[in-house]
């Protein structure tokens, strides 16, 4: 287009350098200079309609560009962390072993380990401390299981992030799916405190038991020392 212009404006040039010829009352004139003033003039006007052309293009391209950068996902992809918390907590307890989720869980420590003193039967006492023990073990276990079993349902979830993320059509989406991704570390970051917490339960509840043990034994030994020393006082 700009190459046909040039050429067009050269040769009006030219013919605004034609001297005008003499009119005779008979001969049309042909006007040289008005034609080409008037071709310069209609370039001029075909130059600015195709500025005004492109320019209108540049500006639907930037309209589509935003339009597209506020396109976002009506649904997010948010993971089920909730309900698999829940599972998680309700395996950590066996039977009526100590749970970290436990809302008494002072009392009822206290109550199963009272510390230093003698047992009315030592042997259901520590039954019972050894069954505690090997609950919160075995539900520090259960609670590593099932988070094994969820690595399915996440996977799949994760794959579903990345195909938003490979399909994500300007800044909006590429957002979202940014905040999907957050909220998925954050959820398993929740699972990893879950499982070191069945870990110090199963951890915990076998010291205490063993700390129960000795106190218990320390106690029983007191005793019997100071009852010695009661009938050897009273003899």
């Amino acid at each position: 287009m700009n190459r046909y212009l040039v050429r067009a404006a050269a040769l009006a040039a030219a013919l605004l350098c034609v001297p005008a010829q003499p009119a005779h009352a008979q001969v049309a004139v042909y006007d040289a200079a008005n034609f080409a003033k008037n071709a310069l003039t209609e370039l001029h006007t075909l130059q600015m309609v195709t500025d005004e052309a492109t320019q209108i293009t540049n500006q639907l391209q930037q309209i589509e560009y935003q339009v597209q950068s506020l396109r976002n996902f009506p649904n997010g992809i948010w993971g089920q962390i909730q309900e698999d918390l829940q599972a998680l907590t309700r395996v950590a307890k066996v039977g009526q072993s100590i749970s970290y989720a436990d809302g008494n869980l002072s009392s009822e420590f206290t109550h199963m380990y009272p510390g230093y003193e003698v047992p009315t039967n030592y042997t259901q006492a520590y039954t019972q401390w050894a069954t505690n023990s090997l609950g919160g073990i075995q539900g520090a276990l259960q609670s590593a299981n099932l988070q094994s079993t969820q690595f399915q349902s996440e996977d799949a979830l994760f794959s579903q992030l990345q195909g938003l993320s490979d399909g994500s059509v300007g800044h909006m989406q590429a957002l979202q799916v940014g905040n999907m991704i957050g909220v998925q570390e954050v959820q398993q970051l929740e699972k990893l405190r879950q499982l070191q917490m069945a870990q110090l339960q199963g951890e915990f509840d076998y010291l205490a038991t063993q700390q129960q043990n000795d106190l218990v034994k320390f106690a029983t030994l007191r005793a019997w020392l100071d009852s010695q020393q009661t009938y050897k006082s009273s003899e």
